[in-house]
């Protein structure tokens, strides 16, 4: 059975209903449910058999705990919200850290906008309205890609991959090997764990329950990111400040402190013809931040 959202003739009546929210908006269960029941999300709830199981880990430990092997729970504001970024910014292509539930609700949204919006000529993606996850666990990879719905596995790629202990302006971070090679519209931070690695770097050790994470990935592809790029860091406040303190360029910031999330927005000239028609294609006029 066809969504309703995506029987619509045009994707003005979309944007309409989207322009009702805003970054705060979601922090309200009567906000998520309305937003779930107009893109009928509830689909990509189905539950298996592994969220069932009851872990033994102590709940202030389970984000921390190497022994916590249980997919966490959907958490429906963050994911409401990532959808309704995806939509109301056209986003093309996504870089996510990590996988779960978040690629499968940034998919579904581009494929709303694959549905409207087909292809975009002149614009210089090899694929577009596809979000790339970059994941170090297979084990996750393989619950994503089998909680997905099959219509949307052509809308995201996981590509799994090592991290290891760098120094960046002198403070230790991890660092992905191989991030995939593209120019993202939207970057969202939720990975590497503490767990991506046993090494250590001078005796610095991630692998502690008393650590938190530190990814400097972003910070070395910045100058690559173009006019328009958003950032969501998810909760991670730590590292969340890290990169505030070492971008060398002109990001708005903002800190929902209700929500647990950090959003970065690069404000700056468009770089060329091409950038300006990426903007005009993405930006609607909805509040973001």
């Amino acid at each position: 059975m066809q969504r309703k959202s995506i029987k619509l003739k045009n994707f003005s009546p979309i944007i309409k209903f989207l322009k009702k929210f805003n970054l705060k908006s979601f922090n309200s269960k009567k906000n998520v449910n309305k937003y779930m029941g107009f893109f009928e999300l509830h689909r990509l709830l189905e539950k298996k058999e592994y969220d069932i199981k009851k872990g033994k880990v102590k709940s202030h430990l389970l984000t921390v705990s190497p022994k916590h092997k249980i997919p966490f729970e959907a958490d429906l504001p963050d994911l409401c919200r990532l959808h309704w970024i995806v939509l109301s910014r056209k986003i093309i292509n996504a870089l996510e850290f990590g996988s779960g539930f978040s690629t499968i609700f940034m998919a579904d949204a581009q494929s709303v906008l694959k549905k409207y919006f087909r292809s975009i000529n002149g614009l210089r993606y090899e694929k577009q309205f596809h979000t790339y996850s970059i994941e170090e666990s297979n084990y996750y990879s393989k619950i994503t890609q089998d909680r997905s719905p099959t219509y949307l596995k052509k809308f995201y790629s996981i590509i799994i991959g090592k991290a290891e202990i760098v120094t960046y302006n002198n403070h230790y971070a991890s660092k992905f090997k191989n991030l995939p090679n593209i120019s993202p519209d939207l970057i969202y931070l939720d990975g590497p764990s503490l767990y991506f690695t046993k090494k250590k770097l001078n005796g610095f050790s991630f692998s502690k329950i008393n650590r938190v994470p530190m990814a400097a990935d972003i910070l070395y592809i910045e100058y690559f990111l173009e006019p328009g790029t958003v950032i969501v860091v998810d909760g991670r406040t730590a590292n969340a400040r890290f990169l505030k303190d070492n971008f060398k360029r002109k990001w708005k910031y903002y800190h929902d402190e209700n929500g647990d999330c950090h959003y970065f927005e690069l404000n700056e000239k468009p770089l060329g013809k091409y950038n300006i028609k990426r903007l005009k294609f993405c930006l609607e006029k909805i509040k973001f931040i």
